[in-house]
């Protein structure tokens, strides 16, 4: 019988081909994976972002009903009767509230967001919720003036409202790295300044704030004024 010659290349791949090849499928794996998450991130941008239309508009249909804002929500118990309605007025503005959910029939949390279990479990993406001081008593009137002095800036520092469009209420989502960026995460009651702005590496809150002519018109539209 006559010898059979055997290719040594063709006993298989080496171990550095198959390095090679492994390489070469991580990056190709890469390539992909990147432009997914690039496409998942924008759309639960596009959704916290008509959430948030639908927030402005349920605040603005809640002082057509009730002549007044609903008070932040203050109750961190998911057990409680209480938790995601607003706290009972006169608000409590010493401390940063969540939007009462409840109260306004809407989503608890944005896209990147999970319900609580525990009174101490973390706010994972709820919403944060500060109405005027003014505004939250009713009547509302026509010269009903904002004096929480409520501001929102740019990443740069300059000013996104004046004394033309003051504001009577700001929401916003901590975005997908779940915590507040920026002028978010060091506001207070006595220097309510809040960031709002396209994202960036180090910030990616959405904002959305009602401006008092607008919140005023609404009203009037609607017969409350």
């Amino acid at each position: 019988m006559p010898a059979v010659t055997v290719n040594p290349r063709a006993r298989g791949f080496t171990l550095v081909e198959m390095a090679i090849v492994l390489v070469v499928l991580g990056l190709v794996a890469g390539a992909l994976v990147t432009p997914l998450a690039a496409r998942i991130e924008a759309t639960q941008r596009r959704e916290t972002a008509a959430l948030l239309d639908d927030i402005a508009e349920a605040l603005i249909g809640f002082a057509l009903l009730h002549g007044r804002l609903p008070c932040p929500s203050l109750e961190a118990d998911p057990a409680s009767p209480a938790y995601g309605l607003e706290q009972p007025p006169p608000c409590a503005d010493a401390a940063p509230g969540h939007l009462p959910w409840r109260t306004l029939a809407l989503p608890a949390h944005d896209a990147w967001g999970s319900p609580r279990v525990a009174a101490g479990a973390p706010w994972i993406g709820h919403w944060r919720y500060l109405p005027d001081k003014h505004f939250t008593t009713g009547p509302i009137l026509l010269a009903t003036l904002p004096g929480s002095g409520i501001r929102v800036r740019d990443h740069g520092g300059e000013a996104l409202t004046t004394a033309d469009s003051r504001i009577v209420a700001v929401v916003y989502s901590a975005g997908p790295n779940r915590r507040d960026d920026g002028r978010n995460a060091s506001w207070s009651p006595g220097a309510p300044t809040f960031e709002a702005g396209e994202p960036t590496p180090g910030f990616d809150d959405q904002l959305r704030w009602i401006s008092h002519p607008l919140f005023i018109a609404r009203l009037a539209q609607g017969g409350r004024l």
